[in-house]
């Protein structure tokens, strides 16, 4: 539970900054007049039990919110007045808190204020002379946005706390999420769907979850291998992109036979990559060709419209490479119906995950294809990357043998993988 307090001139002002802001159906816990006017408190998220402990906390807690946002606010009217911030190595009054607040050495009633009590020094902001150089604004600059972000945690640990308290079961499954890499945003949209209060027991939350995930989790009914037509796979280097690429060309060659198949590459950046290609194409007896600045994609295509299915190899570019436009420009030169599958192995951090999606997603993405999974330690990252982008799984691969490491996705599959990660990763 939060509270927040409203001040106006009499009950009537009041009440219409309650009405303004919570709307009709806040929940007003006291309603007294002060000095100068009068003051309603009304509470958020309010569950009909509360006791009177639970309001004496969440006031402390309104308290000190306030008072570390009034703080902040003196000190950016100080900074944008002319006065000098004290940039030392010395702590100011916001950093100490952070970092006391981080280490847990705040006590219960401390209340942050303004003034002596808030522990900002007088001699912290002097007058700014007109000779000052522009180096010490910068720095007064970024010392605030220090200040703010830190201030920033604080408020968001208070609030992460307070949910804990009320709610200790939807907190431990939040946590086990984000530990498991999904993202702070798509974890909170996902426990709104979810009914978990604070008398379900943890095992049965979480076998919950992982029923909603199964049934997130969007897969590819059949394989793009029979549907045929022309297949291209992106992704940047070293993602696994011509080893899937044989493997589904082999699988594709033992239910099919080679007579419809055709592989391409638009790979001139590495070397031997034409080899490589053209090596699964003489062990599987299929026709392999290269696009070059001698051999268009669009002729290229055209030459074998009598093929089933065609597979593309692009070529592996780092998501900054300038040459990776001119790659997506390719794919989108050709009139032939073209759908694109992105390579994403799961031994990838999800910071890059992300990035490698923002740079292909332009490109038109029919799915994905999972790699690496016998590499991975958990499988989450890539999870979470592929259930927050709504991102169907095509294949996964799971070795190096060719065709046996590489299947059809199922959501069921992905799930009892992740939550066997996450077991074993929670016991080491």
């Amino acid at each position: 539970m939060r509270v927040k307090r409203f001040f106006g001139a009499d009950s009537r002002q009041a009440m219409r900054l309650v009405r303004e802001e919570l709307g009709a159906d806040a929940v007003i816990v006291s309603n007294r007049k002060v000095e100068n006017g009068v003051e309603i408190v009304c509470a958020l998220d309010y569950e009909g039990d509360e006791t009177p402990r639970n309001f004496s906390d969440a006031l402390k807690q309104a308290d000190q919110g306030d008072a570390l946002q009034r703080e902040l606010d003196e000190a950016r009217q100080r900074i944008l007045s002319g006065a000098r911030f004290d940039s030392g190595l010395t702590e100011n009054a916001f950093q100490k808190k952070a970092r006391m607040r981080q280490l847990g050495n705040l006590s219960e009633g401390f209340t942050p204020g303004l003034g002596q009590d808030s522990g900002m020094a007088s001699e912290d902001f002097s007058p700014r002379s007109t000779s000052t150089s522009t180096s010490q604004g910068d720095l007064a600059m970024k010392a605030m946005q220090s200040e703010i972000q830190s201030l920033r945690e604080l408020v968001r640990d208070q609030l992460r706390e307070q949910d804990a308290l009320r709610n200790p079961t939807e907190a431990l499954v939040r946590s086990r999420l984000l530990r498991a890499g999904f993202s702070d945003g798509y974890v909170k949209r996902l426990l709104k769907l979810l009914v978990l209060d604070a008398e379900t027991d943890s095992r049965a939350a979480w076998q919950q979850v992982l029923e909603r995930l199964k049934g997130e989790v969007q897969t590819l009914d059949e394989e793009f291998i029979d549907k045929g037509g022309v297949v291209a796979l992106l992704g940047p280097t070293g993602v696994g992109k011509t080893t899937t690429l044989g493997k589904l060309a082999a699988r594709y060659v033992l239910k099919h036979g080679a007579e419809g198949l055709a592989l391409v590459t638009t790979d001139c950046y590495r070397i031997a990559a034409y080899e490589q290609l053209r090596t699964f194409g003489r062990i599987l007896g299929v026709t392999v060709r290269v696009v070059d600045e001698n051999n268009a994609l669009d002729m290229t295509l055209k030459s074998l419209r009598n093929k089933s299915l065609v597979l593309i190899d692009t070529a592996g570019l780092n998501v900054r490479d300038p040459n990776l436009q001119a790659q997506m420009n390719l794919l989108g030169s050709t009139q032939a119906r073209i759908r694109r599958f992105m390579v994403l192995p799961a031994t990838s951090q999800a910071g890059v995950l992300l990035d490698t999606y923002e740079a292909y997603r332009e490109a038109g993405l029919n799915g994905c294809v999972l790699t690496k999974l016998d590499e991975a330690v958990n499988l989450g990252e890539v999870l979470g990357l592929v259930l927050e982008k709504r991102l169907p799984v095509s294949y996964i691969t799971n070795g190096q043998r060719i065709p046996d490491d590489v299947q059809l996705a199922s959501p069921a599959s992905l799930l009892a993988r992740f939550a066997r990660d996450v077991e074993r990763n929670e016991e080491v």
